[in-house]
């Protein structure tokens, strides 16, 4: 219990607001997605770089390491999710940092495609670890005002560690790239070590005394008892009901939650975010814009990292379904602009020379659309809409979709692009956002300011 008596005799200044202890926490476990982040754009400086006669590599060969990270996430899935229900939480987010520094060392000390191939192995049970605990882990240790205000520091920073690999590799090579940024897991270790377990872990495993404790270090106060007794008897209740595997199917509110994380994560990925992550350095190449595809790439996450601030705006003032319902126009509106231009500059005569810039321009304006709702909707309502007993079973489901939609879209973009250039791919994604915008305003329900009790007794009306 040495972490937990770190925390609660943390003295600062700020320590003295109760709430900066959940935000403070909020951010260090966060530092996963930074991590994660890393890993998911790491093909945008790599693939250019690969395809380079020092390697021998085909953009075919290449593409598959934007596929195999999706495919091991849904193996890594039921694992992660098994183990966060085991063993807790905080000891299962242990693997994220370890999972990569695998996946870091190995493109530091080889060429070998397949070799490269196996370290994204490594990536995806990272992604399958961070899935399985963090959504969980903040939606339980924070309050709804907070959850709110703050549930979406571990998309900033996934955004920041997505600029993170475009920004060095535009100065490195690819092995020193790796060793540059191994400093990131070792921190991220060090401070996972000093925040508390959950205390619906605890309760679930009967363990009041530890629940105590840690609810105190949250609320920065003993008087806990009210919320305490709130939560064991929420928890006791979503324990007593059916929790099976098959009860996420057969009961109408873990159907409902299903259903909803499912589509906000569909949306999410039909409108081209990983793909376009993944293949941005690729992306401007075969624009033939003339814009240089490093600065194209880190302008692109550049956007991503600063427009996240602002999502957290409208979520509080709108909520999430109207959030969603903006972010697919928004999206649909610059992805629309995007298609227009490439189809004039590929299948007519027109000269769009004096459009170049627009390319960049149409999607800053889709990653500021993208950041109104798509950007950390899909991962927060993970840990809003299903109950205790059921969300290990509920998110694991969702990762190994999640992991299928990543891997779908990332090969088809690139079959795509690679066969009919841009103008194909951007077009579907174009309607996906066009379609996304009524799946969002009718199926969505609205969360905001409830508590996760509430929720459930919402989904079951």
């Amino acid at each position: 219990m040495v972490s937990l008596n770190i925390f609660k005799h943390a003295s600062t200044a700020l320590a003295k607001n109760k709430d900066f202890k959940q935000i403070l926490i909020v951010f260090g476990v966060s530092l996963c997605g930074l991590n994660m982040g890393l890993s998911i754009a790491w093909t945008s400086p790599a693939i250019p770089k690969l395809l380079q006669p020092e390697y021998g590599i085909t953009i075919d060969e290449a593409s598959y390491l934007a596929v195999i990270d999706p495919l091991a996430m849904m193996i890594g899935s039921p694992i992660f999710a098994k183990l966060a229900d085991l063993i807790g939480r905080k000891r299962t987010m242990y693997f994220i940092p370890l999972l990569f520094l695998i996946s870091w060392l190995t493109p530091a000390l080889t060429k070998n495609i397949y070799i490269l191939y196996i370290s994204r192995v490594f990536v995806g049970f990272e992604y399958a670890a961070v899935f399985s605990t963090l959504p969980s882990y903040v939606g339980e240790v924070t309050t709804p005002k907070i959850r709110s205000k703050y549930g979406n520091l571990l998309v900033t920073l996934m955004f920041i560690g997505q600029f993170l690999p475009n920004f060095v590799g535009y100065f490195c090579d690819i092995p020193t790239m790796a060793y540059v940024l191994l400093e990131v897991p070792i921190i991220t270790f060090i401070i996972i070590y000093f925040i508390p377990e959950s205390p619906y872990f605890y309760i679930m495993k009967n363990d009041m005394d530890n629940a105590r404790k840690s609810l105190e270090i949250l609320r920065s106060t003993k008087n806990v008892d009210g919320e305490l007794n709130a939560i064991t008897a929420a928890v006791q209740r979503q324990m007593v009901e059916p929790g099976g595997f098959k009860d996420l199917f057969l009961v109408r509110s873990n159907r409902r939650a299903l259903m909803i994380c499912n589509l906000t994560r569909m949306v999410q990925q039909l409108c081209g975010i990983n793909a376009f992550i993944v293949f941005a350095q690729y992306i401007f190449i075969e624009a033939g814009t003339g814009f240089p595809s490093a600065y194209g790439a880190m302008i692109f996450t550049g956007m991503l990292t600063v427009s996240n601030i602002f999502s957290n705006v409208i979520n509080d003032k709108y909520g999430k379904r109207l959030a969603m319902v903006f972010s697919c126009t928004g999206i649909f509106f610059a992805l629309l602009g995007e298609t227009i231009f490439f189809v004039l500059k590929q299948y007519t005569t027109i000269d769009t020379t004096p459009a170049n810039w627009f390319p960049v321009f149409g999607l800053a304006i889709y990653v500021f659309c993208f950041c109104l709702g798509q950007s950390n909707v899909p991962t927060l309502i993970l840990g809003e809409l299903f109950s205790s007993n059921i969300k290990p079973h509920g998110i694991m489901v969702m990762n190994v979709i999640f992991a299928m939609y990543m891997a779908g879209m990332n090969k088809l973009f690139q079959v795509l692009m690679s066969h009919f250039g841009l103008s194909v791919p951007f077009a579907f994604c174009t309607i996906c956002a066009f379609t996304g915008i009524f799946l969002c305003y009718y199926f969505i329900p609205e969360t905001k300011g409830k508590t996760l009790e509430e929720i459930q007794m919402l989904l079951k009306k």
